[in-house]
């Protein structure tokens, strides 16, 4: 995955972004988020930034790390926010070139979604652009971490034609849009919208496996 394009890419999108928003956008609740605003969805990006460069913690972050992230970064209006998030990000780019483990591309991962939850809950298109390469990702570490004792799902990415097995059979089939493989396999979507997603057969055995988070009790849209 190219860490530092799809970054930089999701990062100037949501810089040009933020210059338009109003104070009720801002203020806005993100629901695929942890009671997050818009304006708070920023400040966690701005602290995920600023952290990898001062290696605070390696990647990936947990609850009590980016609620801090956000905590820190309350005083700041959005232009404040977006200052801190340019100034550090040379460094960050820099900590892609030179760190060659696979957690240091989670912020790129990051940022994607949380770009999609923004938009989302602006009313907004989603964004697909490098879906695949997301999909690439997580999906293949997904595949590789599939326990044996579970039945095996191969699973298709119908925009792309990319593939993974899950396990060594394909007792089930599993297919989706790589946008929405890699949303519904980072708890972006219910477990009602993962069911009823294109399955040869019923995915009641390895549904709670399909995520990394737990799945959003009510349907997001994007």
């Amino acid at each position: 995955m190219n860490t530092a394009k799809i970054y930089t890419r999701c990062q100037d999108r949501m810089l040009g972004l933020a210059d338009d928003l109003s104070a009720e956008q801002l203020s806005t609740p993100v629901p695929a988020l942890p009671a997050w605003t818009v304006q708070q969805t920023y400040a966690h990006l701005v602290g995920l930034c600023s952290d990898v460069v001062a290696e605070r913690f390696v990647p990936p972050a947990d609850d009590t790390v980016t609620a801090r992230q956000v905590a820190e970064r309350a005083h700041l209006d959005i232009a404040g926010l977006c200052a801190a998030w340019r100034e550090d990000t040379p460094a960050l780019l820099r900590v892609f070139a030179t760190q060659t483990r696979a957690r240091y591309s989670l912020p790129a991962v990051d940022v994607w979604h949380h770009e999609n939850d923004v938009r989302g809950a602006l009313g907004m298109e989603a964004q697909t652009q490098d879906a695949d390469e997301l999909a690439a990702f997580n999906l293949g570490a997904m595949s590789r971490a599939w326990s044996p004792e579970l039945p095996g799902v191969r699973v298709l990415a119908t925009d792309t034609g990319q593939e993974w097995t899950f396990g060594e059979r394909a007792d089930l089939e599993w297919s989706a849009t790589a946008f929405e493989l890699v949303r519904a396999t980072t708890g972006r979507r219910s477990a009602a919208q993962v069911r009823a997603m294109d399955w040869s057969g019923d995915p009641s055995a390895v549904l709670d496996r399909l995520s990394a988070f737990p799945f959003p009790e009510a349907d997001l849209r994007v």
